[in-house]
């Protein structure tokens, strides 16, 4: 039998979802043993093609079709397991063993979906590389696009390590020093990604100092995002990495985490509290350092402002930092701070309100740890 007539366009242009074709065409291969014709029509429509009629497509900025098609191309063999799952009735699918002439087949027709990924993310490096030379105001877009292209590879650890591996991270740095906000963010964004949960990525950059570089972005950036961005590389680049806390300690990362907690923009405050109370939990002899620097008078002093979705994780970081640390209930108790007047009327003013629970709990835990007990030792639920 002859392989259906569609032209390559015509895939192109019907081809936005997968409900334009039947979704069942992969399955039946594998649970039927369909005719090489079904996969062959999963392939041409999954295949990444170049310009196209349709540019509605939003997945991708700029409706870059070519880019969206690609993502849309199964990686490995997970994907195609989950794609089986989520699209198979159970009551269709067959158990019947499978021919040693069917297996050949289907393991040649797999091995042909799949992407390199390391060559297209070595590919894309390269492609940034070049237009960061060139430095022309026209290419800003681009940059873009690929850094969010670049993002996406890196969601997968051995693909964030690859980057390392490749020297990507010259060419990613090389972004944070880019006139436009939007190029810097973005490659904050890939700093993040390659570094979260990833202890290779974090003893490589540690070792690269990419650590001052986010947080000098995270003080003077004149982009509020680009600050938020840079907090978030931080937290990824620090946390469950030993190394990386006490170098962000020793490098007087306190301090930039209180100068971050006094901007106007609720995301910062609420990204810098949250990794301060994160590192807290994690090394808790941190707490020494910071109730020196003034760390209590800081979060208190910021409760103390108009309520807001911020107050919830000050509120967390102040129980976080005084529970088992008796100079920062000392600290607390100070009569010009006026924290349990504060606490008080916080928990008055949220009391019926649901979503402000867990803060509630917070001050609740704040005012016995710090007014009402006499043993300081307990936990608190800022630690649970």
């Amino acid at each position: 039998m002859h392989p259906p007539s569609h032209k390559f366009s015509e895939v192109n242009d019907s081809f936005t979802s997968l409900h334009k074709f039947p979704r069942t065409f992969f399955l039946t291969c594998v649970k039927r043993g369909g005719k090489p014709k079904d996969i062959k029509i999963y392939k041409m429509a999954m295949l990444p093609v170049e310009g196209g009629s349709n540019s509605s497509d939003q997945s991708v900025p700029g409706g870059n079709e070519a880019q969206a098609r690609e993502k849309l191309l199964p990686r490995n063999y997970e994907d195609i397991l989950k794609f089986a799952l989520e699209n198979t009735n159970p009551e269709e699918a067959s158990h019947e063993p499978m021919s040693e002439e069917r297996k050949k087949w289907l393991n040649q027709a797999l091995a042909g979906m799949f992407t390199d990924e390391v060559k297209i993310l070595k590919g894309k490096l390269e492609e940034l590389s070049d237009i960061l030379k060139s430095n022309r105001e026209e290419d800003e877009e681009r940059k873009e696009n690929l850094l969010e292209y670049i993002v996406d590879l890196c969601d997968r650890i051995d693909n964030a390590k690859d980057l390392i591996k490749l020297d990507g991270w010259k060419v990613i740095s090389r972004c944070l020093d880019d006139k436009s906000a939007e190029v810097r963010w973005r490659a904050l964004e890939v700093a993040g990604t390659i570094l979260q949960n990833n202890v290779y990525v974090q003893d490589c950059l540690l070792k690269e100092g990419a650590m001052k570089k986010f947080m000098k972005m995270a003080d003077e950036d004149d982009s509020d995002l680009v600050k938020v961005k840079a907090i978030f590389a931080l937290s990824c680049h620090i946390r469950e990495h030993n190394a990386s806390e006490i170098a962000f300690v020793k490098a007087d990362g306190f301090s930039c985490l209180m100068r971050a907690m006094q901007s106007n923009n609720q995301k910062i405050q609420i990204k810098s509290t949250f990794l301060l109370k994160a590192l807290l939990i994690s090394q808790p002899e941190f707490k020494d350092g910071a109730q020196q620097i003034g760390m209590v008078q800081q979060l208190t002093g910021l409760l103390n402002t108009e309520h807001n979705a911020a107050h919830e994780h000050i509120a967390a970081a102040l129980l976080c930092l005084v529970t088992e640390h008796p100079a920062a209930i000392a600290n607390c108790r100070l009569p010009r701070l006026n924290l349990k007047k504060l606490l008080e009327n916080r928990m008055t003013l949220i009391k019926d309100r649901e979503e402000f629970q867990e803060e509630h709990q917070y001050c609740q835990d704040l005012l016995t740890m710090v007014f009402m007990s006499g043993n300081h030792d307990n936990k608190s639920s800022a630690d649970r």
